[in-house]
């Protein structure tokens, strides 16, 4: 049998070799857009993107960081420790126009295309080799360019593992690839700017009464299921139009800003604001019973009572903001999310012509 000569075996050994890269390109390309497809959260998109690019790719580790608004940091949003394991955010570095800045300054703002070696020590000193490097070796970082001369971030890899020199195919797959994460990510951050504008109050920032009225009762079904508690707060604050009426409406606004602010701040991540219309604030509290509840309306009342004024001829006069509130709780599987509505009005209206300025008595829906 024949042996094929030297350079055609080369060049077929090449071929083959530019067609997996593509292939593995393809197939990562379709798994990000039915990422994209089924409303997977940004950590997952991340997460897709980062396995893509280790298994295939076939790179032993990879980094994204991100630009922030400013762009003056990129922020690692997602990558890989030592050990193999996903790492979150925690790790910014600053990042400057300057021509000879560092290499992540350099690429965002394109004075170079990128950076590829199979010996890192050339390129940094002795201490910042021991210090961030260890025995990494092998390492290439690409712009992740979505508008031309405008990256949005970085993607970083290395073999620290294998030690497996790196090709000229490995760096273009990577930048091929890098574009591809790029739109998916600017997709996801655009898809969240539409859904925002949908559920999301415009003025304060938290959710509005449209998504208000489409959550609870899939929450008070939830809890029914899994006979969990559930806590509804009603916030609602007095005299609001004296507001306006004596400082303007931009006062008014910075109020409501204000007040929402607090109450993100004060409450757990899976809490849930709402501003349900004018004055009129509701916080969802899921797995929180009676007794919880009354220590985080205690807390909330406190926080946004005894706050300063965010408006300077409110503190000058010695004006402060002032607030009722209504709480009921739904408990041993209820199953009515209308009557837990009721009771949080019932329970505010208490407090309103108590006086206002008050809490209202907890009130409990209980079959």
């Amino acid at each position: 049998m024949a042996k094929r000569h030297p350079q055609k075996q080369s060049l077929l050994q090449k071929a083959l070799r530019n067609q997996k890269v593509l292939s593995q390109e393809v197939l990562m390309y379709q798994r990000l857009m039915e990422v994209m497809r089924n409303e997977n959260t940004f950590d997952e998109i991340l997460k897709l993107i980062i396995t893509s690019v280790t298994k295939g790719l076939g790179f032993d580790r990879a980094g994204i960081f991100l630009v922030n608004d400013d762009r003056k940091m990129v922020e690692r949003v997602i990558g890989i420790d030592q050990h193999g394991n996903f790492e979150w955010k925690g790790v910014e570095i600053p990042i400057s126009r300057e021509k000879r800045g560092d290499r992540f300054s350099n690429l965002i703002y394109g004075y170079t295309r990128w950076y590829c070696t199979n010996n890192i020590r050339k390129l940094v000193t002795k201490e910042v080799y021991q210090k961030y490097y260890a025995t990494v070796t092998c390492a290439a970082q690409v712009p992740i360019v979505v508008e031309k001369s405008n990256p949005i971030g970085i993607l970083c890899v290395d073999n620290l593992f294998t030690r497996r020199r790196l090709k000229k195919t490995d760096l273009l797959s990577l930048m091929n690839f890098a574009t591809q994460a790029g739109l998916a990510i600017q997709s996801f951050r655009l898809h969240e700017k539409i859904r925002d504008l949908t559920i999301k109050d415009g003025l304060t920032g938290v959710y509005n009464r449209r998504y208000f009225d489409n959550f609870l009762p899939r929450e008070v079904l939830r809890c029914r299921r899994y006979k969990r508690n559930l806590s509804l707060l009603y916030v609602d604050l007095d005299h609001f139009k004296k507001v306006n009426d004596a400082h303007g409406h931009p006062a008014g606004d910075a109020v409501l800003k204000h007040v929402a602010d607090l109450l993100v701040k004060e409450l757990r991540n899976v809490d849930m604001v709402v501003r349900l219309g004018g004055d009129e604030f509701a916080v969802i509290m899921p797995d929180v019973g009676p007794g919880g509840a009354k220590i985080v309306a205690s807390r909330l009342f406190k926080s946004i009572t005894e706050s300063p004024a965010p408006v300077e001829a409110m503190r000058l006069r010695g004006e402060k903001i002032a607030i009722s509130m209504g709480l009921s709780c739904f408990i041993d599987s209820m199953n009515d999310h209308e009557e837990l509505i009721k009771l949080a009005d019932k329970s505010l209206y208490q407090a309103k012509t108590a006086g206002r300025n008050r809490m209202g008595d907890l009130l409990a829906l209980q079959q």
